[in-house]
């Protein structure tokens, strides 16, 4: 699977986790929470296997262990420290607040994602120099 395909699918999958939270936070029926709940569950396994890949990309072959190793161990952080810092501001600010600041929240990464293409797209129109054209001049 290409980059290409793989910053689409995580947009999609991260616009689909804004009104999904949207949905949950103002939910007053049942019928509205359990759309706003597969919204946000179709969307996170989108997300998460996306991101898993991207994670792969990274570094040499002898490094993909460490790295995905890493990875994996900043993931199981985030699920600890994010329920609680969550279930804080929920109790805090309210369940609407909370719901809005994470859907606001959520727009950082689709900003990352299109810096990083456009990053990737002139890394690919950037002409490069190979060392047997450096040796030639």
């Amino acid at each position: 699977m290409t980059l290409e395909h793989l910053y689409l699918k995580y947009a999609i999958g991260i616009l689909i986790l804004i009104p999904s939270f949207i949905l949950l936070g103002f939910a007053q029926s049942k019928t509205i929470l359990w759309i706003g709940l597969t919204l946000f569950s179709i969307a996170s396994s989108i997300v998460i296997n996306v991101i898993n890949s991207f994670a792969s990309k990274y570094g040499l072959e002898s490094e993909k262990g460490t790295i995905l190793g890493i990875f994996r161990s900043l993931q199981a952080l985030a699920r600890a420290t994010g329920p609680l810092i969550a279930s804080f501001a929920y109790w805090s600010i309210g369940e609407q607040t909370t719901y809005i600041f994470g859907a606001i929240f959520l727009l950082c990464p689709c900003f990352i994602l299109y810096d990083v293409q456009q990053r990737f797209k002139h890394m690919r129109l950037t002409p490069t120099i190979t060392v047997s054209e450096v040796k030639d001049d």
